[in-house]
């Protein structure tokens, strides 16, 4: 409103000067007026003159005299009378005269004179001698109450005029004012407080067909596109982030590589002598049954240990594939059963649920059949005792990650939910790095979830993990599928 109501200031300003210049005008030009008609009086008394000397001169005196009365009995608001300028105070025909206008009068000349006084009504005289020399004068009085009073009540309409004009136009220039200025100037920069304080939604939508209009069809223009930009940098970056974890991932993946490489080339052959050792021992029935025994266990231990070199080198290179079709219902099913003795031992039931249509896969069926288990496995480990795994197969639309950059598409999901106590928040964004478990020792290396991601990755899908304390864990793995290829069973073993 600021602008307003300068603007509206300005305006009344220019209109009171204007109208004063004009008021100002009229009052001069009745002034002008008012001093012709002075000289017109002074012009007519001459002319009077002439004839009433003519008449004064050819009649006498008392003829001219009978004349001049008979003029002002027709006249209104005028007298006429004779004065003599010899006459003293008191005497009839005496007028309170200045030298200087007694004199004027002497030589023969026509007098206009007006008299205001206070108190008084304001009137002109008109004198005009006769003939020079001669004190005879006819004095001529004409009463201007109507002229001062039209004066007066034209300055009052004036003012009341200019007053008037100076309201309005005061009140139509801070109505439009505000309607056409000080209105959009706030939403303008309301709007760019917003935009400053990174709110670019909204538009103004400002129906004006002026420049204020196209102002702000600009900035919402402007923030469009700032919006836009925002959007796509914020994916842009998330990307480059996500590129640079892959990278890091990458580089600790070959790490993990070497360090594999290493182990599996100093602690491969002393572990086969060690277990080959084991078995003969614990094959021996010569040797007593704690023997045996204990045999067992230093080749339980060796396998184990031999398992987790061959998932750190699995992990580290990929192994080469054999790529074919392979339905997911018949490997969730597979290693439904693989897992059952462990399972079974823990009391957990594992339910899977499949449509009849087969949904098949783009996908290394060891690999495929190695994620499912791995996933079910862990399923397994996290539920109470007593809880079941539930095993869900279908197709559905679904949307890949953002930093993918794909659209939405079909794709076969397999569903793996558990009853345990869930994951923290903490710990959900490290659950496919490597080594990284919360299971407690000697139930799991932190390697299984590890390779099943990159398994996924490497077939175009994705696996998406939703988890609640005290909730259970959902892990849903999404491929993309294959329709018109031979299916190829994934091995049992």
């Amino acid at each position: 409103m600021k602008l307003a109501r300068k603007i509206t200031l300005a305006l009344t300003a220019t209109i009171f000067v204007v109208m004063a210049l004009y008021a100002l005008y009229l009052q001069s030009r009745q002034v002008v007026l008012f001093e012709g008609d002075l000289q017109g009086s002074a012009t007519r008394g001459a002319a009077v003159r002439l004839m009433i000397q003519d008449i004064w001169r050819a009649d006498g005196p008392a003829r001219a005299r009978e004349i001049v009365e008979h003029v002002a009995d027709m006249l209104e608001d005028v007298d006429v009378r004779w004065i003599d300028l010899d006459a003293k105070p008191g005497q009839p025909g005496y007028a309170a005269l200045q030298q200087p206008d007694r004199r004027a009068l002497e030589a023969g000349a026509v007098l206009s004179i007006v008299e205001t006084r206070p108190g008084l009504e304001p009137r002109r005289l008109t004198y005009i001698a006769m003939e020079a020399g001669q004190p005879a004068v006819l004095e001529v009085v004409r009463h201007l109450q109507r002229e001062v009073s039209f004066v007066r009540t034209s300055q009052v309409a004036i003012f009341v005029a200019t007053f008037a004009v100076v309201i309005a136009c005061s009140l139509t220039a801070m109505l439009l004012g505000y309607w056409f200025v000080g209105r959009p100037v706030e939403r303008l920069r309301d709007r760019a407080r917003r935009a400053g304080a990174g709110d670019f939604a909204g538009a103004l939508h400002l129906r004006q067909r002026d420049e204020v209009g196209e102002l702000g069809a600009e900035i919402d223009e402007m923030c469009a596109k700032i919006a836009e930009t925002n959007a796509r940098l914020a994916v842009e970056t998330e990307a480059k982030l996500a590129a640079l974890e892959r990278m890091r991932h990458a580089e600790r993946l070959a790490s993990v590589g070497r360090f594999a490489s290493g182990i599996a080339h100093e602690l491969g052959t002393p572990l086969n002598v060690v277990s080959a050792r084991a078995k003969m021992i614990g094959s021996d029935l010569q040797e007593p049954p704690q023997t045996r025994a204990h045999a067992r266990v230093i080749g339980e231990q060796a396998s184990r240990m031999t398992d987790m070199i061959r998932q750190l080198l699995d992990l580290s290179r990929r192994r080469s594939t054999r790529m074919g079709a392979v339905n997911v219902a018949q490997c969730a099913r597979t290693a439904a059963e693989m897992l059952s003795p462990v399972a079974s031992a823990r009391s957990v039931t594992i339910d899977v649920t499949a449509p009849p249509t087969p949904l098949i896969v783009r996908l290394d069926p060891g690999e495929a059949q190695q994620v499912i288990t791995n996933v079910i496995l862990n399923a397994v480990q996290a539920s109470h005792e007593g809880g079941r795994v539930r095993v869900s197969v279908d197709e559905r639309q679904a949307a890949p990650p953002s930093v993918r950059g794909d659209g939405d598409g079909r794709y076969v999901r397999i569903l793996i939910a558990d009853e345990g106590e869930g994951i923290a928040a903490e710990d959900l964004p490290h659950v496919f790095e490597p080594f990284y478990t919360t299971k407690g020792p000697g139930e799991g290396t932190g390697l299984g979830l590890a390779i099943a991601e990159g398994i996924v990755q490497d077939a175009g899908g994705w696996i998406e993990v939703r988890s609640e304390r005290g909730r259970g864990t959902e892990m849903a793995i999404h491929l993309p599928p294959a329709q018109g290829t031979q299916v190829v069973q994934a091995d049992s073993a």
